[in-house]
Formats: C-alpha cells, sequence, structure tokens
C-alpha cells in the first residue's frame, strides 16, 4: 500500500491545483472521503475544489466543510488539470460526460472490486471497508494528525459503509480504525442522530409503500420490490428516504439477495443490490446492467419504468 500511496503523494506534489469530486447520489462514504480528501490537500497548501453533481444528502450535511462541495462545473473545473475521483468505481459514475475528462490527469482512490482502474493512478483497496478507511490510511502514511472534526467526518464514511458495522465489510481492520477515531475525538453521538435515527414520518410512509409491494422467491431466496416516483411525491418524502430498504430486506429469513428497484425523475429506475450471503457477488449482476460495486452491495441504473407483470416486476422503455 505504501508503494502505491506514493504514486499518489506524487501526483498531488505534481499539482498546484486540484479537483476532488465523488460519484452521484453521494452516501456517507462518498462524502466522508471527498471531505477528508479536501481537507488533506488544503493542508498541503493546494488550491482545491470539491465536487458532487447530486445535492447532497440532508443528512450529511452536518459534516464539517459540507457547504463547500459544489454541484455543478464552474470555471475551477474546466480549467483545472488534475482530478481526484474518491469512492467512484467507474467513470461515468461522476455524472458528467466523457469529454469534461479530455485533457485532466486522474487520479482514483476507492474500493469497489469492479473498479477497471481508470486512473493514472489508482488506489482500489477491495478489502477495505470504506473508501474513507483508505484516506485514513493516506493519512497515517502523509503523517498527519487527525482533529475531531475530520475524525467524525472519516468514521461516518466507515460507519455508513458497513451499515452500521452489521454487514460483511465490517472487518478486524475497519473496527480497529473506528476505534482509533473515537479516540480521536469522533463524534459518534452526532453520526448515529445523523445516519440511523433520522427517519421522518414520510420515509416510513415510504418505506411502507415498498413492503407493500415486496415479493420474495422462497425458491431462489431473492426479495425484490418497487418504488415508484409517484410514491415519493404521495408520502411527501425525500429521494434518499429510500436509502436502506435494500438492506432492510436482507434481515428476512431464507433472503439470499435483495433488490430495490426505484424509478428516478430523469426516466431511469436505479436498481439495490445486496447481500449477506458469502456464495454471492452481486457486484456481478450489477456489471451485466451497466453497473458496479461491491460484492456485497451493489447498484445499477438503467433507461426505462417499472410495470408489474404476472410474473413480476419488469423494466421497460
Amino acid at each position: 500500500m505504501n508503494e502505491t500511496f506514493l504514486k499518489l503523494q506524487q501526483f498531488i506534489d505534481a499539482n498546484e491545483q486540484l479537483a476532488v469530486v465523488t460519484h452521484r447520489r453521494p452516501d456517507g462514504d462518498a462524502i466522508g472521503a471527498l471531505l477528508a480528501l479536501g481537507a488533506l490537500l488544503s493542508r498541503a497548501g493546494k488550491n482545491i475544489s470539491l465536487y458532487c453533481f447530486d445535492a447532497l444528502p440532508g443528512y450529511l450535511t452536518f459534516l464539517s466543510g459540507a457547504e463547500k462541495i459544489k454541484s455543478q462545473p464552474d470555471d475551477f473545473w474546466r480549467q483545472v488539470k488534475a482530478v481526484l475521483i474518491v469512492d467512484c468505481g467507474d467513470l461515468s459514475m461522476v455524472g458528467l460526460p466523457a469529454e469534461e475528462f479530455v485533457g485532466k490527469r486522474l487520479a482514483v482512490v476507492d474500493h469497489h472490486i469492479s473498479n477497471p482502474l481508470y486512473g493514472e493512478v489508482n488506489i482500489v483497496e477491495s478489502a477495505a471497508s470504506s473508501t474513507s478507511e483508505i484516506i485514513f490510511n493516506y493519512f497515517k502514511f502523509s503523517r498527519l494528525s487527525v482533529d475531531k472534526a475530520l475524525a467524525t467526518t472519516l468514521l461516518t464514511g466507515i460507519y455508513s459503509d458497513t451499515d452500521g458495522f452489521s454487514n460483511l465489510g465490517t472487518t478486524p481492520e475497519s473496527l480497529a480504525m473506528a476505534s482509533e477515531l473515537l479516540r480521536l475525538g469522533a463524534n459518534f453521538k452526532e453520526i448515529t442522530a445523523n445516519t440511523l435515527q433520522n427517519k421522518s414520518i414520510a420515509s416510513l410512509k415510504l418505506w411502507g409503500k415498498a413492503m407493500e409491494r415486496l415479493r420474495l422467491d422462497r425458491e431462489k431466496g431473492i426479495a425484490v420490490t418497487v418504488l415508484r416516483q409517484t410514491d415519493i411525491e404521495e408520502c411527501q418524502a425525500k429521494a434518499d428516504d429510500a436509502e436502506g430498504i435494500a438492506s432492510l430486506l436482507n434481515h428476512l429469513s431464507d433472503v439470499k439477495m435483495s433488490m430495490v428497484l426505484r424509478e428516478l425523475p430523469d426516466g431511469t429506475v436505479k436498481g439495490s443490490l445486496r447481500t449477506t450471503n458469502e456464495l454471492i457477488d452481486v457486484s456481478k449482476v450489477a456489471k451485466l446492467l451497466g453497473g458496479g460495486g461491491h460484492m456485497k452491495a451493489a447498484g445499477f441504473t438503467v433507461k426505462g419504468r417499472v410495470v408489474e407483470t404476472e410474473k413480476g416486476w419488469k423494466i421497460v422503455e
């Protein structure tokens, strides 16, 4: 790991201006890693801008520096020549057309097993619980201190991607790192209050819609449900209120894999895949549909809408 960290350090040292970007529809790890790496670059005296080309979920705005993240390409983005991409298994997941990256040098820090190594520098550690875990190790490699706000940011990323230390991404290393971050002052109460204890009545109504449509293939052990765009409007919910449903379905007995299909406003359907079965790799399923992710948590997005048939749910254009 130190050899690849050295390459990242050389990439950073060679550029005075850097953009840092993460994937669309960000989660806690995406924003945690983005903000943490941004803090590191600022300490190094670099001129930086942070980008996420979707609005942050409301539950992540408590993180220090979240207000600095830009949601649109600007003059800085157009002229910068070096880009660090975090927690993004494929360049298309950034949410910009490929021509936006022409003439730019790319460095990638990620933990998705499906990552095709699309950067000039690639730090892709699929055994890591989260990209935030990798960033914390890079802080230690760089011998930089971590204050309370930064510890909270990094622990949010680890906590989010391990589903509160409950999924198979939870490792001895991630637990040891979480303990270390707590000793450094991470505000665990604030993290749990914003990530687990933030459910509104509207979000619970939305989850109720998903439970009503739940179908279970007992022979294959697959649980599937659907959320339509109109459901969000009817429940007066927010789009990110749907997060967590796929993981919840894995708590059902006899379920080996779960899938949630959610219609999006742009005429596409987002599929979220989860499993706790050691023999199933959902990233391979997602990759067949143009997506990617981890062995136990992955996703894809395709054009169309969801309809119900006699045989089950189907995506049609």
